[in-house]
């Protein structure tokens, strides 16, 4: 495998998905196993996702992968929450199918089904179209927060993405009882916080 010609930790501190989008090198990704994990989408569809994910950001030597950083289990997360906007999530997923489209009309085949080269084609392909080019700068966005948010969240294991950039986190990190979720919920129950000692 060759040697990625820029270091993508610079990348990533200094500009935003959409330029990374077409700097991060699709070629040195590796052929991945079916995965396991079991999200909320049908299996073909996770399976499709799980693909796409590792060609736009393959495990390396020095860098960890979305397997160690639960990226899917993000992104799961992320199309269950109640907060984001429906059409947003709904995105996510079509973008999968229209992918699958793309693959039918190139090679007459589904996405899964195809090499590894002709699957960089159709991320080429969809690249240079609008849907395209937004659906993998969702999907990068996504996977930089599996990169960067605390492991208190089921993403970033043993805070994998924090080491590989030497990132310092703020303090004090979010724990259990606490997070974005929970936080959220007792909104709901329209509790009036006084305190930190209240959350």
């Amino acid at each position: 495998m060759n040697k990625p010609e820029l270091n993508r930790r610079h990348f990533i501190k200094g500009i935003g998905a959409t330029a990374i989008l077409w700097q991060i090198p699709l070629w040195q990704a590796c052929k991945r196993p079916v995965p396991v994990f079991k999200g909320i989408l049908p299996g073909t569809q996770q399976k499709i996702l799980h693909t796409v994910l590792n060609h736009l950001f393959p495990e390396t030597t020095e860098s960890p992968g979305i397997e160690q950083l639960h990226t899917e289990f993000h992104i799961n997360t992320y199309l269950t929450d109640p907060q984001i906007d429906p059409d947003e999530q709904k995105y996510i997923i079509n973008g999968i199918t229209w992918l699958d489209e793309t693959s039918q009309e190139l090679f007459k085949t589904n996405f899964l089904s195809l090499t590894y080269s002709q699957q960089i084609k159709i991320l080429e392909n969809i690249l240079q179209t609008s849907w395209g080019e937004y659906w993998l700068s969702r999907l990068l966005t996504l996977t930089f927060e599996s990169l960067l948010l605390d492991p208190v969240y089921g993403v970033n294991v043993d805070e994998a993405g924090w080491h590989w950039l030497h990132h310092q986190p703020g303090q004090p990190r979010p724990q259990s009882g606490i997070t974005y979720p929970e936080i959220l919920k007792r909104k709901k129950e329209h509790l009036i916080i006084t305190g930190l000692d209240q959350l």
